[in-house]
């Protein structure tokens, strides 16, 4: 049988995440919605094999943070100056894919913006 499970992440072009001239990264629902043409958000298969042998930790970064307000996770903008700097220095060169909790997942945040079925599931 085929004992490859893979789950679909999606993640943010770490380009979009460099060139990005807002304050801080919108949420998961507003990039999906609002962001059409950049196309920011890729949606990576990952099985499990490839996470363990580590495949792609070379060009994917994982960012989990505290949220620094209940519906805000980077009011100052802090977070997203500080990935900006790793990203583009030497160390964050190749990397190449983001993953950011508030920005790679939905979220109820802004307060009501997911769908009566988002809810309801």
């Amino acid at each position: 049988g085929n004992s490859t499970r893979s789950c679909a992440f999606f993640m943010l072009s770490a380009d979009f995440v460099r060139q990005f001239p807002g304050k801080s990264l919108p949420f998961f629902q507003e990039i999906r919605d609002d962001y059409t043409t950049e196309e920011p958000l890729v949606e990576v298969a990952l099985d499990y094999a490839d996470v363990v042998k580590g495949t792609h930790i070379e060009t994917t970064l994982a960012v989990s943070h505290r949220w620094m307000q209940p519906d805000d996770p980077d009011p100052d903008g802090e977070q997203l100056k500080a990935l900006k700097g790793f990203l583009n220095s030497p160390a964050g060169k190749k990397i190449e894919r983001v993953w950011i909790d508030s920005a790679c997942m939905p979220q109820d945040q802004p307060k009501g913006s997911r769908s009566a079925e988002d809810a309801a599931a």
